[in-house]
Protein backbone atom coordinates (compact mmCIF):
# COMPACT_ATOMS: atom_id res chain seq x y z
CA UNK A 1 0.00 0.00 0.00
CA UNK A 2 1.56 3.28 -0.87
CA UNK A 3 1.59 6.09 1.57
CA UNK A 4 0.39 9.59 1.57
CA UNK A 5 2.10 11.84 1.38
CA UNK A 6 4.78 9.85 -0.96
CA UNK A 7 7.97 8.72 0.59
CA UNK A 8 9.70 7.44 -2.17
CA UNK A 9 9.30 8.80 -6.16
CA UNK A 10 10.04 6.42 -9.07
CA UNK A 11 10.29 8.64 -12.11
CA UNK A 12 10.67 6.39 -15.54
CA UNK A 13 12.89 8.35 -17.94
CA UNK A 14 13.85 7.98 -21.72
CA UNK A 15 16.08 10.94 -21.86
CA UNK A 16 13.38 13.33 -23.62
CA UNK A 17 11.96 16.36 -22.60
CA UNK A 18 8.80 15.07 -21.18
CA UNK A 19 11.22 12.84 -19.38
CA UNK A 20 13.08 16.34 -18.14
CA UNK A 21 9.89 17.85 -17.20
CA UNK A 22 8.92 14.77 -15.64
CA UNK A 23 12.48 14.96 -13.44
CA UNK A 24 11.43 18.45 -12.52
CA UNK A 25 8.24 17.71 -11.21
CA UNK A 26 9.27 15.02 -9.13
CA UNK A 27 12.21 17.34 -7.94
CA UNK A 28 9.90 19.72 -6.78
CA UNK A 29 7.81 17.27 -4.84
CA UNK A 30 10.58 15.68 -3.44
CA UNK A 31 11.52 18.97 -2.01
CA UNK A 32 8.35 19.74 -0.25
CA UNK A 33 7.80 16.33 1.00
CA UNK A 34 10.85 14.93 1.91
CA UNK A 35 10.31 11.77 -0.06
CA UNK A 36 13.62 10.12 -1.98
CA UNK A 37 13.26 9.63 -5.30
CA UNK A 38 14.51 7.16 -8.11
CA UNK A 39 15.34 7.15 -11.42
CA UNK A 40 15.04 4.36 -13.74
CA UNK A 41 15.30 3.84 -17.66
CA UNK A 42 14.29 0.39 -18.86
CA UNK A 43 14.52 -1.28 -22.42
CA UNK A 44 14.97 -4.57 -24.14
CA UNK A 45 18.05 -5.78 -25.10
CA UNK A 46 17.65 -9.42 -26.84
CA UNK A 47 21.19 -10.76 -28.07
CA UNK A 48 20.43 -12.75 -31.74
CA UNK A 49 19.70 -16.45 -31.46
CA UNK A 50 22.73 -17.87 -32.94
CA UNK A 51 24.88 -16.70 -30.59
CA UNK A 52 27.12 -19.10 -28.94
CA UNK A 53 28.07 -19.43 -25.29
CA UNK A 54 31.22 -17.36 -25.26
CA UNK A 55 29.80 -15.19 -27.24
CA UNK A 56 26.38 -14.41 -25.03
CA UNK A 57 29.15 -14.89 -21.80
CA UNK A 58 30.82 -11.82 -23.87
CA UNK A 59 27.92 -9.93 -24.43
CA UNK A 60 26.61 -10.03 -20.98
CA UNK A 61 30.10 -9.00 -19.36
CA UNK A 62 29.79 -5.57 -22.13
CA UNK A 63 25.86 -5.34 -20.91
CA UNK A 64 27.05 -4.69 -17.24
CA UNK A 65 29.97 -2.62 -17.89
CA UNK A 66 27.25 0.07 -20.18
CA UNK A 67 25.04 -0.77 -17.65
CA UNK A 68 27.13 1.09 -14.68
CA UNK A 69 27.97 4.00 -17.19
CA UNK A 70 24.05 4.28 -18.32
CA UNK A 71 22.97 4.32 -14.26
CA UNK A 72 25.62 7.19 -13.77
CA UNK A 73 24.10 8.98 -17.47
CA UNK A 74 20.56 8.71 -15.73
CA UNK A 75 21.51 10.20 -12.76
CA UNK A 76 23.24 13.10 -14.15
CA UNK A 77 20.01 13.52 -16.69
CA UNK A 78 18.13 13.91 -13.12
CA UNK A 79 20.45 16.45 -11.52
CA UNK A 80 20.52 18.38 -14.83
CA UNK A 81 16.69 18.42 -14.76
CA UNK A 82 16.21 19.09 -10.71
CA UNK A 83 16.78 16.32 -9.28
CA UNK A 84 18.92 14.68 -6.47
CA UNK A 85 18.15 11.25 -7.26
CA UNK A 86 18.66 8.68 -3.95
CA UNK A 87 19.13 5.95 -6.74
CA UNK A 88 19.41 5.45 -10.40
CA UNK A 89 18.85 2.13 -12.40
CA UNK A 90 18.84 0.61 -16.05
CA UNK A 91 16.60 -2.57 -16.35
CA UNK A 92 16.41 -4.86 -19.06
CA UNK A 93 12.94 -5.69 -19.92
CA UNK A 94 9.70 -4.28 -21.92
CA UNK A 95 9.44 -0.35 -20.06
CA UNK A 96 5.82 -1.17 -19.18
CA UNK A 97 5.96 -4.15 -17.68
CA UNK A 98 9.53 -2.99 -15.80
CA UNK A 99 8.13 0.25 -14.49
CA UNK A 100 4.90 -1.68 -13.35
CA UNK A 101 7.28 -4.06 -11.41
CA UNK A 102 9.12 -1.36 -9.94
CA UNK A 103 6.27 0.68 -9.47
CA UNK A 104 4.67 -1.46 -6.62
CA UNK A 105 7.76 -0.44 -4.17
CA UNK A 106 6.82 3.15 -5.10
CA UNK A 107 4.72 6.06 -3.52
CA UNK A 108 3.70 7.40 -6.43
CA UNK A 109 5.19 7.27 -10.06
CA UNK A 110 5.85 10.98 -11.94
CA UNK A 111 5.93 9.74 -16.15
CA UNK A 112 6.27 12.52 -18.77
CA UNK A 113 4.31 12.19 -21.91
CA UNK A 114 3.96 14.14 -25.35
CA UNK A 115 0.08 13.32 -26.18
CA UNK A 116 1.54 11.75 -29.49
CA UNK A 117 -0.83 9.59 -31.47
CA UNK A 118 0.30 6.77 -33.48
CA UNK A 119 3.83 5.13 -33.68
CA UNK A 120 5.72 8.40 -33.01
CA UNK A 121 4.33 7.90 -28.78
CA UNK A 122 7.13 5.79 -28.30
CA UNK A 123 6.84 4.36 -24.85
CA UNK A 124 6.66 7.46 -22.99
CA UNK A 125 3.08 7.87 -24.23
CA UNK A 126 1.97 4.49 -24.77
CA UNK A 127 3.20 2.99 -22.00
CA UNK A 128 2.43 5.86 -20.05
CA UNK A 129 -1.53 4.67 -20.09
CA UNK A 130 -0.64 1.00 -19.46
CA UNK A 131 1.17 2.33 -16.21
CA UNK A 132 -2.06 4.37 -15.54
CA UNK A 133 -4.25 1.97 -15.88
CA UNK A 134 -2.14 -0.90 -14.15
CA UNK A 135 0.06 1.03 -11.48
CA UNK A 136 -0.83 0.01 -7.82
CA UNK A 137 0.61 3.41 -7.03
CA UNK A 138 -0.57 7.00 -7.99
CA UNK A 139 0.73 8.25 -11.03
CA UNK A 140 1.46 11.55 -12.29
CA UNK A 141 1.22 12.22 -15.45
CA UNK A 142 3.19 15.47 -16.67
CA UNK A 143 2.46 16.97 -20.52
CA UNK A 144 3.43 20.57 -19.57
CA UNK A 145 4.36 22.63 -16.79
CA UNK A 146 2.34 24.66 -15.03
CA UNK A 147 3.47 29.11 -16.62
CA UNK A 148 5.58 29.03 -12.97
CA UNK A 149 7.10 25.91 -13.45
CA UNK A 150 6.92 22.59 -11.29
CA UNK A 151 6.66 24.49 -8.35
CA UNK A 152 3.85 25.75 -8.76
CA UNK A 153 1.96 22.13 -9.92
CA UNK A 154 -0.32 21.60 -6.53
CA UNK A 155 -0.83 25.04 -5.91
CA UNK A 156 -4.73 24.46 -7.08
CA UNK A 157 -5.50 20.63 -7.96
CA UNK A 158 -9.13 19.89 -9.03
CA UNK A 159 -9.91 16.64 -7.93
CA UNK A 160 -12.36 14.52 -10.66
CA UNK A 161 -14.40 11.42 -9.94
CA UNK A 162 -15.31 9.67 -13.08
CA UNK A 163 -17.67 6.86 -13.20
CA UNK A 164 -18.99 7.38 -9.39
CA UNK A 165 -15.13 6.38 -8.27
CA UNK A 166 -14.91 7.09 -4.53
CA UNK A 167 -13.19 10.33 -4.02
CA UNK A 168 -11.25 9.77 -1.11
CA UNK A 169 -8.19 8.76 -1.57
CA UNK A 170 -7.64 11.18 -4.10
CA UNK A 171 -8.65 14.08 -2.23
CA UNK A 172 -7.01 13.27 0.49
CA UNK A 173 -3.12 13.33 -1.24
CA UNK A 174 -4.56 16.06 -3.41
CA UNK A 175 -4.65 18.15 0.22
CA UNK A 176 -1.78 16.87 1.47
CA UNK A 177 0.19 18.01 -1.62
CA UNK A 178 -1.73 20.88 -2.36
CA UNK A 179 -0.81 21.76 1.16
CA UNK A 180 3.05 20.64 0.75
CA UNK A 181 2.99 23.37 -1.79
CA UNK A 182 0.99 25.97 0.06
CA UNK A 183 -1.65 26.01 -2.40
CA UNK A 184 -5.48 24.38 -1.76
CA UNK A 185 -7.79 22.00 -3.28
CA UNK A 186 -10.75 23.55 -5.36
CA UNK A 187 -13.72 23.36 -3.49
CA UNK A 188 -15.97 21.08 -5.56
CA UNK A 189 -15.49 17.64 -7.42
CA UNK A 190 -15.69 17.52 -11.34
CA UNK A 191 -16.90 14.35 -13.14
CA UNK A 192 -15.76 14.52 -16.43
CA UNK A 193 -13.64 16.28 -19.06
CA UNK A 194 -16.05 18.81 -19.70
CA UNK A 195 -16.32 19.86 -16.12
CA UNK A 196 -12.05 20.97 -15.86
CA UNK A 197 -11.95 21.95 -19.52
CA UNK A 198 -13.00 25.81 -18.79
CA UNK A 199 -11.72 25.23 -15.34
CA UNK A 200 -8.74 27.91 -16.29
CA UNK A 201 -7.40 28.14 -12.35
CA UNK A 202 -6.85 24.53 -12.16
CA UNK A 203 -2.25 23.55 -12.02
CA UNK A 204 -3.34 19.56 -11.63
CA UNK A 205 -6.40 17.34 -12.47
CA UNK A 206 -6.40 14.72 -9.53
CA UNK A 207 -8.37 11.40 -11.14
CA UNK A 208 -9.73 9.29 -8.65
CA UNK A 209 -9.18 6.04 -10.56
CA UNK A 210 -11.54 2.76 -10.63
CA UNK A 211 -10.50 0.76 -13.50
CA UNK A 212 -9.71 1.19 -17.14
CA UNK A 213 -11.63 3.42 -19.59
CA UNK A 214 -11.04 5.04 -23.25
CA UNK A 215 -12.07 8.06 -20.78
CA UNK A 216 -8.59 7.80 -19.23
CA UNK A 217 -6.66 7.41 -22.64
CA UNK A 218 -8.39 10.37 -24.35
CA UNK A 219 -7.37 12.40 -21.29
CA UNK A 220 -3.89 11.77 -21.50
CA UNK A 221 -3.46 12.34 -25.03
CA UNK A 222 -4.97 15.60 -24.67
CA UNK A 223 -4.72 17.30 -21.52
CA UNK A 224 -2.30 19.85 -21.07
CA UNK A 225 -2.21 19.92 -17.32
CA UNK A 226 -0.59 17.51 -15.49
CA UNK A 227 -3.08 14.79 -14.28
CA UNK A 228 -2.54 12.57 -11.06
CA UNK A 229 -4.55 9.29 -11.27
CA UNK A 230 -5.14 7.94 -8.03
CA UNK A 231 -6.15 4.07 -7.40
CA UNK A 232 -8.89 2.96 -4.83
CA UNK A 233 -6.79 1.72 -1.67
Amino acid sequence: MWNSPPATILVPVDFGEPSARAAAAAGAIADRTGASVRLLHAETLEAPAYFTHDQMASLERQRKAARTQAETYVAAFGRTHGVSPAGASVLDGPPAATILGVAAEADLVVMGTHGRQGPRRWWLGSVAERVVHLSPSPVLVVRDLPPAGAGAIFQRPLVVAPDGAPVDPARRLAEELAAAFGGRVADEVAACESDFASRHDASVIVVARRHRTDTTERWLRSCALPMLFVPEP
